[in-house]
């Protein structure tokens, strides 16, 4: 194969690999400002570890039947505002809001309701509380 061709389909496939790889952290981050909104599975130590403010967005129905992540914010999602004047002085700038509720579906919604509202990156965990029990993580119960 002359030296020629063989550049082309080297840097074609680098190229080809490289739009790939954009198109699927396009798909798992959608920009909000200059944060975005994330939606991710995590375990509850990569939550910590992250260094995020996680909140619990369930109920207090839920809080006392399944128990908490240790640490965690317990505050029922109701609407942005609302939710904003109780969180927002919690949450440092620059430090990423990790929202958790039941199963995933909660979260995704509050993300998008919060979206625009605070410069904060916004961690949607999917599978909730559910997928952090069946993986074995023991919660903890509400004080």
């Amino acid at each position: 194969m002359n030296p020629t061709k063989r550049r082309f389909l080297v840097y074609g496939g680098a190229a080809v690999v490289a739009l790939g790889f954009g198109l699927l952290r396009a798909s798992q981050t959608r920009a909000v400002g200059g944060e975005g909104i994330e939606h991710k599975i995590m375990t509850v130590a990569e939550m910590q570890a992250e260094g995020g403010l996680i909140v619990d967005i369930r109920t207090p129905e839920e809080w006392a039947e399944t128990g908490v992540i240790e640490g965690a914010e317990l505050v029922t999602f109701e609407g942005g505002d609302s939710f904003l004047a109780e969180v927002g002085p919690k949450l440092s700038e620059g430090q990423d809001l990790i929202l958790i509720c039941r199963s995933g579906n909660r979260t995704a919604r509050a993300a998008q309701a919060l979206a625009g509202k605070l410069p904060n990156r916004i961690v949607s965990i999917d599978g909730g509380m559910k997928a952090q029990i069946a993986s074995g993580y023991r919660p903890v119960a509400v004080n």
